[in-house]
């Protein structure tokens, strides 16, 4: 049994192929990709527990992989971040999670998921390990698993007085979610927000209205909405605020999505309140997306002020 940590990430652990394209395609429509390689890249869970360990976060990862390459880096990767691997398995029974990311020369992606939700960390398997972690203080769970595991852990963190944030990505098709009041911050982009809401992709409701309906709709108690280059929203029982965008050149956006997730968990973690978060978070991720890669870029704590100075916002900077 491991220790109690501060934080716990119930999600997928994968590997990221990635090949390049001069725009990404539209339906229908044949391309010619290149560049077909690996990279130090991994399913949103292992994401969100390297970059919270690397900022400092106390954090514990739960998911297990196969007997194989796959799970040998994922063990490495978690552990060269300061994340706890005690809840992190390799089984012998089931194949890895793989993933296609297709990088546009604009930074534009489309990811593709080969993921079986039968070889990732079930329902009563979550259950089991956040209950043996009780006392943790946030859980931070997605759908890069099961749909059910990721709400179970939700839950059950919810029961044990964790605050829960839930990234209900990648959307399945048909997914129907139950009354979620088990979840503090639902975290999603525009684009999500859409489809969960039953809209279409040209809605042009605001994006202030959007996230109130998803609270009603699901009866979470925050919803944090990014918003790309425009930055991001939030909505409360309170209100709403908007945060724009930190002007970047983009060159990829691959991984900007999860590591906005653990910036703000991070955040909230040293006692920042929810707007405070995303102000920060909003920074880190604009410095990620002018990176080519993910996992491999997540910032070490010690390049912190170095990255805000150079975006101008070292007013963001705070002391632990």
């Amino acid at each position: 049994m491991g220790k109690i940590p501060d934080i716990i990430v119930v999600n997928g652990h994968g590997l990221g192929e990635y090949c390049d394209v001069k725009r990404i395609p539209q339906p229908g429509e044949t391309c010619v990709a290149y560049n077909r390689r690996f990279e130090m890249d991994a399913g949103k869970g292992t994401n969100v527990a390297c970059a919270i360990g690397r900022l400092g976060g106390d954090v514990s990862f739960v998911a297990k992989s196969g007997t194989d390459q796959c799970g040998e880096l994922g063990y490495r990767w978690i552990t060269e971040s300061n994340v706890d691997p005690s809840y992190y398995w390799l089984d012998p029974s089931i194949e890895s999670c793989l993933g296609l990311c297709i990088i546009a020369e604009n930074g534009e992606n489309m990811l593709l998921d080969f993921d079986n939700d039968l070889y990732c960390v079930q329902p009563d398997e979550a259950e089991r390990c956040v209950r043996k972690m009780k006392g943790a203080r946030f859980l931070c769970s997605g759908f890069g698993q099961a749909v059910e595991t990721g709400l179970t852990a939700c839950r059950v963190g919810k029961e044990l007085g964790m605050v829960t944030l839930l990234n209900p990505s990648p959307l399945r098709d048909g997914l129907e979610l139950p009354n979620m009041s088990y979840v503090d911050v639902l975290c999603v982009n525009e684009g999500e927000s859409r489809t969960l809401l039953g809209l279409p992709p040209t809605d042009e409701t605001p994006y202030e209205r959007l996230g109130t309906l998803l609270r009603e709709r699901y009866g979470c108690a925050s919803v944090v909405m990014t918003l790309g280059a425009q930055g991001c929203c939030g909505v409360t029982a309170e209100g709403s605020w908007r945060i724009p965008g930190t002007r970047v050149t983009m060159v990829d956006e691959t991984g900007a999505g999860d590591g906005f997730l653990a910036a703000i968990t991070y955040c909230l973690s040293r006692g920042r309140t929810l707007k405070q978060a995303m102000e920060w978070a909003n920074v880190y991720s604009a410095y990620l997306v002018t990176k080519s890669g993910s996992l491999e870029y997540y910032p070490w704590k010690e390049q912190i002020p170095e990255i805000f100075a150079s975006l101008h916002r070292e007013d963001l900077l705070f002391e632990e």
